[in-house]
Order: C-alpha cells, then structure tokens, then sequence
C-alpha cells in the first residue's frame, strides 16, 4: 500500500507534499502504532495483554479495545493530526525533528530529557519499522508491574528504572546493539574471550535451510529481541513479567535463535534462548547453552524439521567460535547425527557443568 495513502485513511490528512519518502514512511508507522494501541499507563502491565506478536497488528485484543486504550489513541490520532497540518512549509531536519517529537511523547518520555535528549530520526524510523512504540512505551509507563516477581519477590526499582531507561536510550540513539556487547557489564560478561571469538558472538548469524526457513539471530541490530519471548511460552514479554525480559535485552551473553518460515511470512515463529557462560572450573571454560525451541501459538506452520535446523545453527556458531556446546542430554543422538551429516569436528557426550554468572 502507498504511505501517503494509509496516512490519509488514518490521520485524515495527506503528509506534506516534497516530504522525503523516509519521513512518509515513519509517519506512516508512527500512525498505525499509535492510533490503535494500549494505554499502558493506566492498564499496566500483566496477564491480560496478547501473547502473540500478530496480535499487536491486528489490534483486536480486548487489551487495544478497552476505553483507556481507545481514548489515549483518539487523542494520538488528533495529535499527528494536527502534526501534519502544521508541517506545511517545513525543511527537511524540521520534519524529521517532528516525528522524533512525537515518537518520543508517545512512548511516555519528555523530549528534552533523560532517553528522549538524544533521540535522532534514523533510530526511530528503525524503531517504528521494528514496531517498538508499544515495547518501548511499556518499558517507559509499566515499570511498576517489574517491581515484583511472579513469585513475589521484589526487584530493587532504582537498578529496574536504570536499566529500562538504557535500553530506551540506546534504541532511540541508534546503538542498541553495540551497547549491549560494549557497557562494562556486558564486556565483563565475555572477557577472556579472544577478539575473533568476541566478533563471532556479536555477529547476528543466519543460516540458510531447505524449504526456505532460516535460522538466525535477529538481525543488524538486534531490535527483534524486543519481540522474541512473544514466540511461544507464554512466559514473559515486554508488557508481561517484563522484569524477565531484561535480561535478554541488556546481557551481552544473551541471545536468541529465531525460525522464519515462509508459511507464516508475518514475522518470525521459532525461538530458542541461547547464551554464553562459563563454568566455575579453574580456569573457566566457554560454553554456548542452547534452550527449547518454542513455536508461536497462532502460526500454523509444520515446525518439526525446527529443531534439526536450529541444532545445525549453533553447532556452525560453536565451532566459528572454538567453543563447547550445552544442550539437554535426550538431544545427544540428534546432536551427534547433525555434527556428523554437516561435517562438524566434535564429540557429544554427556556431562555435568556448573556455571558461574558474571555481573548482569
């Protein structure tokens, strides 16, 4: 569909004429985003929201059609409305500054302070095509809900709002991805590995199977984590547990290996937490840890031939690295027969390991 076109049936008014096709596209985005989306601020975050990330675009879930929701997207709307009839005339940096404006503000953050001072036009328009608005407004107004666990127990709220303002701040500047490997923590995580073994870690590797599935780790990038734990589970997400889902966002050691299908050409429908650690042995040895792979519940897609794929995935990442690999001990005879069919060195074999978590 054309932009300017969809812009007009949402907003009811065309984007300024000579506006830079990035610029359409982004308020194209920031419209669809905003003018049917959730009200976080008043429902919080819980067990009501969707659990399925095409849920979101649908926009049906009774999460989107509650009256808090409906009225916060009312005003939205009227808010881009009133956006573009007055962008008339403006050069091109004053239309980007004003979608950043109103990137920023519907996310819950001032435009002069804290994460939103350094937001530019280039990570938004990534953030938007990532569609980030409704994750990045329940990191900003759903911080509440993240001071408790499921069980009960307290999370200090000053490390929780720390935390989920660098993660806000990183994506709105533009280096998301670079900042999760390259923060302090993050490099104490991985130290001791050498700058070939670091550079194989940090690489989003994709994987290229039959039938036209791939396996991979997000993207360049890495905005698709945002979305992971909406794949399978239901466990956690950003407007569920979100305590929980920090962690992937913020460790450099951790990752995720997704499943695109081309029977569910949506978005990705396969995923397996997957992340580096080291054992508490002296001295400590590097090993990858691969998880379940989770299908998304809504996808109707033949998700038996995952696993194999997956495992031939993180096999290939083991040895780019020179590095062990962990997976459950009845995965041992798919193991072995994946390392052998594809021509890997190694052995499987069972074992136990203990491991040592760095700072996270």
């Amino acid at each position: 569909e054309d932009d300017a076109a969809v812009i007009a049936q949402l907003i009811g008014t065309s984007p300024p004429e000579g506006a830079k096709p990035g610029v359409v596209r982004a308020l194209r985005l920031l419209a669809e985003q905003s003018t049917n989306g959730i009200d976080y601020k008043t429902l919080g975050l819980g067990w009501d929201h969707p659990t399925a990330r095409i849920e979101y675009r649908r926009g049906e879930h009774r999460s989107f059609t509650h009256a808090k929701s409906k009225a916060r997207s009312e005003t939205s709307r009227e808010a881009l409305n009133a956006l573009l009839k007055s962008c008339e005339g403006l050069p091109v940096d004053g239309l980007e500054s004003a979608v950043v404006d109103a990137f920023v503000r519907e996310i819950g953050l001032p435009r002069d302070a804290g994460p939103g001072a350094e937001a530019k036009f280039e990570p938004v328009l990534a953030a938007l095509e990532g569609e980030l608005l409704l994750p990045l407004r329940a990191l900003v107004e759903g911080q509440k809900a993240m001071h408790n666990t499921f069980n009960g127990w307290a999370v200090p709220p000053d490390k929780v709002a720390v935390v989920c303002g660098q993660i806000v701040h990183h994506v709105l500047k533009g280096d998301f991805s670079e900042w999760r490997y390259s923060n302090p923590v993050g490099a104490r995580q991985l130290e001791g590995l050498s700058q070939e073994q670091l550079q194989k870690w940090w690489e989003p590797t994709r994987v290229e199977h039959e039938g036209g599935i791939a396996t991979h780790e997000d993207a360049p990038g890495e905005l698709g984590l945002f979305w992971a734990t909406k794949i399978g589970g239901p466990s956690h997400g950003f407007d569920i547990e979100g305590q929980c889902l920090l962690p992937l966002l913020a460790n450099a050691r951790h990752k995720v290996v997704l499943v695109s299908d081309p029977d569910w050409p949506h978005h990705p429908c396969g995923r397996a937490h997957f992340r580096f650690l080291w054992t508490d042995a002296t001295p400590p040895v590097p090993m990858l840890w691969l998880e379940t792979v989770n299908s998304d519940f809504v996808a109707r897609v033949d998700s038996g031939p995952w696993r194999r794929m997956v495992l031939r995935h993180v096999v290939g990442k083991a040895e780019a690295m020179k590095v062990r690999l962990a997976v459950e001990t009845h995965l041992q005879g798919e193991l072995e027969s994946v390392v052998k069919e594809f021509g890997g060195t190694g052995a499987a074999a069972v074992a136990s390991n203990r491991f040592m978590l760095r700072p996270s």
